[in-house]
């Protein structure tokens, strides 16, 4: 399928990006306008994670020989479908494999205080990542795990590696189908099956990159105040709760 035309002539939109859109898309909005989005090189390579959960780079066929001649194989590879025209990347932090199908899709998240609490953000985008794995035959509506952590414990790659090994062995050991919210010392496990909404979801987000509709705004208190751009938002929660409580 040929590619669509994109807002601001994008040859691809990435699934952070989409979980983005869902925080708040007039912020995303802003920062493409600014060009204050994060621009670091995106990582396509597959990596084969051993026991210890320490990266082997292999390419697309040793990765599909691994996948079947292994019980369980850990990997940190790039998918990529066309939507409507539209190129989605996305690379989630592992893939579970067990005997050559995916059963799970795991994403990191670090977090200041809300470890007790998943966002519709963070959850769209681990749901996003189990769509993609679907779209491409990789498995059946894999387990979606969050894991949170606390970002003043320091992402180490020793606690990364810690953290990634304890979920594989809970994933592996326990009869888990979610939802469930599954809590450690430093960081909370939150399990859950792969949500068809998320189609509706996606369908949103991409008639803002078609350029269908103008950016939205999801403001609220918490988000504005911290926002960078609340000195020109015009949607910013905070002054109007601010002018409301001043004429009562």
């Amino acid at each position: 399928m040929s590619n669509s035309v994109i807002r601001f002539g994008r040859d691809h939109i990435t699934v952070s990006e989409i979980a983005q859109q869902i925080y708040c898309e007039y912020k995303l909005h802003l920062s493409i306008i600014e060009g204050r989005t994060q621009t670091s090189a995106m990582e396509m390579g597959i990596i084969i994670h051993d026991e210890v959960f320490r990266g082997k780079r292999v390419n697309e066929e040793e990765f599909i020989n691994a996948i079947r001649s292994n019980e369980l194989v850990v990997a940190t590879l790039p998918l990529i479908i066309n939507v409507n025209g539209v190129t989605i990347i996305g690379i989630p932090d592992a893939v579970v494999f067990m005997k050559g199908i995916a059963k799970a899709v795991i994403e990191l998240k670090t977090s200041n205080r809300w470890l007790d609490r998943l966002f519709d953000s963070e959850y769209a985008q681990a749901q996003l990542y189990a769509y993609l794995i679907n779209k491409l035959s990789l498995g059946a509506d894999p387990l979606v795990m969050v894991i949170k952590t606390r970002r003043d414990v320091g992402a180490t790659e020793g606690l990364r590696r810690n953290i990634l090994s304890t979920a594989i062995k809970y994933l592996v050991g326990t009869a888990v189908e979610g939802p469930a919210r599954v809590r450690f010392r430093n960081f909370v496990i939150y399990i859950n099956r792969f949500d068809r909404s998320i189609e509706t979801h996606l369908k949103w987000a991409l008639d803002y990159w078609l350029m269908h509709r103008e950016p939205s705004a999801s403001p609220t208190i918490g988000k504005c105040a911290t926002c960078e751009f609340n000195d020109r938002c015009s949607f910013k929660a905070y002054i109007n709760d601010i002018n409301t409580r001043g004429r009562t």
